[in-house]
């Protein structure tokens, strides 16, 4: 194999394939990327067991074939080498079943060890019956605003993923926690698909990185038995599915309500962050509300100070006072852009709602005690 790229265009594409290698070290690909120069067009890919990632490339193809190389000693090979063309060739060892890479440009020559390109698995064959078009920025931004939800490594595997639900023009994504749940959902320009998927949230994590924070870019969705696809920009994204039946969000009921608050999103945002402070583990993390006539009362009472403070609000119903983990408020707020939030308390022991009809619905459970 011998192969010609610009340097700008290869860092780019390993950067984004290298985000699905493997890290098992029982593998023989552990690691690298496969640099596949057989099927016409340059193209990169890696895989591990949650996704698989392929990015076309353009360069030169001067002689056919494939090799697998070390993904983090290429990258950082390839950023030290000054910008302009790389030449890219392998010759194989006569006694081992691997291969030295010779990576040329200008004046510098060097040699990493490579893998034979037949031990990498391929892409799944992709499924192109069902397609959603949506634009970069719309796909991203209703992701990271639900995945600090997902769970990481937990027993009950579906809480480490994010649920899809596309339905009568809309795609509403949910994620749920032991002591939260965020939803979001949006408009989407097609009322035919009916879909139900689990993805797994550290493969998403990884997507947001890589998509842009543009409403002009779109990015294909292809929805298949065993995996959803992404494909954008001369890269496809395949992820695993997660099997099982999510958290029935539709028992989240809000409307039998007995406090209804309506506050400044910044005020209560700064004002917790401050409890942050005083509320630690030792203390079970616990801030106080205190709400009565149109005043929220912030308070902490810990082993190393004290806090309180005093927020103008607008009430419905109920005085309460109810106690919560700061840090969950924290994350529901800084994923609402609003001004004005309105927060809706159904009992010192019952779940807290902050949300907004039909655009999202963030739930915080209480601590007791």
């Amino acid at each position: 194999m011998r192969i010609s790229i610009d340097k700008e265009k290869f860092i780019n594409s390993v950067s984004i394939v290298g985000k699905a290698i493997s890290n098992k070290p029982n593998l023989n690909t552990s690691g690298c990327i496969l640099i596949d120069a057989t099927k016409g067009y340059i193209r990169l890919l890696a895989n591990n067991e949650d996704m698989a990632i392929q990015g076309i490339v353009e360069g030169e193809i001067i002689e056919e074939g494939m090799v697998g190389v070390d993904a983090r000693q290429l990258t950082d090979l390839i950023r030290k080498i000054p910008d302009g063309i790389i030449n890219v060739f392998y010759n194989e060892k006569e006694d081992e079943d691997s291969i030295n890479v010779l990576i040329e440009s200008n004046n510098i020559k060097a040699t990493i060890p490579g893998k034979m390109g037949y031990l990498f698995s391929d892409l799944p064959e992709i499924e192109r019956d069902t397609k959603l078009e949506i634009s970069q920025y719309a796909l991203k931004d209703i992701i990271r605003r639900t995945i600090f939800c997902t769970s990481l490594n937990s027993v009950n595997k579906i809480l480490e993923g994010e649920l899809f639900v596309i339905k009568n023009g809309i795609l509403r994504v949910e994620a749920v926690e032991q002591s939260r749940v965020a939803i979001r959902q949006i408009d989407i320009n097609n009322n035919e698909i009916d879909e139900r998927i689990i993805v797994k949230g550290t493969s998403l994590n990884e997507l947001i990185k890589i998509i842009y924070d543009d409403t002009e870019s779109m990015i294909d969705m292809y929805f298949m038995k065993d995996n959803v696809v992404f494909e954008f920009d001369q890269n496809i994204i395949v992820m695993r599915l997660i099997e099982g039946n999510f958290f029935d969000s539709s028992n989240l009921k809000y409307k039998d309500y007995i406090t209804k608050v309506d506050i400044n999103k910044k005020s209560l945002y700064e004002c917790l962050d401050r409890t942050t402070l005083f509320a630690k583990d030792g203390d079970k993390k616990s801030v106080k509300f205190t709400i009565s006539n149109n005043n929220l009362n912030v308070s902490v009472f810990s082993q190393i100070g004290s806090i309180n403070e005093n927020i103008d609000i607008s009430k419905e119903g109920d005085d309460i006072e109810i106690n919560f983990n700061p840090k969950l408020f924290i994350d529901a707020l800084k994923a609402i852009d609003d001004e004005t939030v309105s927060i809706y308390l159904l009992g010192k022991k019952f779940p807290c709602f902050i949300r907004k009809e039909d655009v999202y619905n963030y739930v915080v459970l209480p601590i007791l005690g």
